[in-house]
């Protein structure tokens, strides 16, 4: 046996080894235990005060338990391995690590192929604006003109719908063919997905953390896939809702890999119907601005002989969209100054750092990290929204007095919207967004001036 407590190695360890590391942890949250055979190891690391995430590896496959556990758990079940009873894996649900391939995909991250499809559509702007010659370029369709401009911008957002819209029904098609078996939920609660380690200035989301068993050929599995895309927000609840703990299920799986598994083979309705909703503005867009270009450039052109068309359109297309933003995002505002308020508490708060560069100069902002958690209709939530719809960064003093005033273990007031409860912020903010009303106008004045009606 091996014991290494944060990188200081103890050869045969005593009972009262385990227990004194485990006693004196402190709070660094890099520090981790792993004791060791040669048969695998039981590993745990801190992942806030008193709690601890746990895992083990049998020699063949490592397995993250569902759950944290406390402190004294955790010596019961180091002290049980160190004496060779693995009597501790019957008591928890565990969780088969799966390949990185795998993870991302259940944790509803785009195939490679879909990436390469839209870092091509970028590199295939910069070549027919840069490398091309003009002879080819002529022979293109709409080749030199405003639309064919518009497209040419519009190429990579089409091309990232197509792919997500193609990747969701080559999911379904794939899983058509599997097998399906009855199974048990063995666990079903809210969780939160947090950034990854070291880029914690992201966006957290409330998934569903549900867990079933199942067997094959008379071997147990776990899986933790509820549906085919990534289910999150309000949808997640209904998940967990939808699969209490004991309740028989039936688990569709490869029946190549019975580990490839899950509860729902039909694409996610929320993927649906933000696709659908997706593809219907781009159409609208796309229409709109072919007429703006083709027969309304015509009829203004003929209407306004002098005026400078192409600009006139589409600053005042832009001057609409963005006073359209405006009036949604104020009904938006007043909506959420009536949501309701539940009691939460902070679970950290912390400054972080961001970089950028502009023009080779570096620039560094500093943005207030606060996650609290809330429970609306028993489940426990999660969420880093200071103010609502609003990212607050500025100065490290700035960042320092939010920090400050909301610390860990505070209780706060988290205002959450009902029909999606995790949409929730600790501040409500009243003032609208001006600067997009300013931009409105500007683009007006812009579309007035290249009408050249007042010459």
């Amino acid at each position: 046996m091996e014991l290494d407590v944060h990188d200081r190695i103890t050869a045969d360890p005593t009972p009262e080894d385990i227990v004194r590391a485990i006693d004196q942890r402190g709070d660094d949250p890099d520090w981790f235990i792993n004791l060791s055979d040669d048969d695998g190891y039981v590993e745990a690391e801190l992942e806030r005060a008193g709690r601890f995430r746990l895992a083990y590896h049998s020699g063949k496959a490592r397995f993250d338990a569902a759950e944290t556990v406390d402190a004294a758990a955790l010596k019961t079940i180091f002290l049980a391995y160190l004496n060779g009873n693995d009597g501790w894996r019957a008591n928890r649900n565990w969780l088969r690590k799966a390949s990185p391939a795998k993870a991302a995909e259940a944790a509803g991250e785009p195939p490679v192929w879909a990436i390469a499809a839209v870092v091509a559509s970028l590199a295939l702007i910069f070549v027919i604006a840069e490398v091309l010659p003009e002879s080819w370029l002529e022979q293109l369709p709409f080749a030199g003109t405003t639309f064919g401009g518009i497209l040419l911008i519009g190429l990579p957002m089409v091309v990232m719908v197509g792919a997500m819209i193609i990747n969701a029904v080559l999911k379904v098609r794939r899983a058509k063919g599997w097998v399906q078996v009855q199974g048990r939920i063995t666990l079903s609660k809210m969780a939160a997905r947090r950034p990854p380690a070291g880029n914690e200035i992201g966006t957290l989301v409330n998934v569903p953390d549900v867990a079933y068993s199942f067997k094959v050929g008379g071997q147990d599995y776990r899986g933790t896939r509820v549906s085919l895309g990534d289910i999150s927000g309000k949808y997640a609840e209904e998940a967990v809702a939808r699969y209490p703990v004991g309740k028989m299920v039936t688990v569709f799986y490869d029946p190549a890999d019975p580990e490839t598994c899950v509860l729902e083979r039909e694409a996610p309705k929320g993927a649906v119907k933000g696709c659908g909703l997706l593809l219907v503005v781009l159409a609208l867009l796309a229409g709109g601005f072919y007429w703006a270009v083709t027969q309304g450039a015509e009829g203004l052109k003929a209407s306004m002989p002098d005026a400078d068309v192409p600009v006139m359109l589409f600053a005042a297309l832009f001057g609409l969209a963005a006073l359209l933003f405006v009036v949604a995002h104020r009904r938006y505002l007043a909506r959420a100054n009536a949501w309701p308020v539940t009691q939460g508490e902070i679970v950290s708060s912390v400054v972080e750092q961001r970089r950028s560069t502009e023009n080779g100069r570096t620039r560094t902002t500093y943005l207030p990290v606060v996650e609290f958690a809330y429970t609306v209709a028993g489940n426990r939530l999660h969420s880093r929204q200071v103010k609502l719809g609003l990212e607050v960064s500025g100065s490290e003093s700035f960042a320092q007095k939010i920090v400050d005033r909301y610390q860990a273990g505070t209780k706060v007031d988290v205002h959450y919207d009902p029909q999606d409860p995790s949409n929730a912020a600790l501040e409500n903010p009243t003032e609208t967004k001006w600067i997009l009303l300013g931009v409105a106008l500007a683009c007006f004045a812009i579309a007035l001036y290249a009408s050249r009606i007042f010459r």
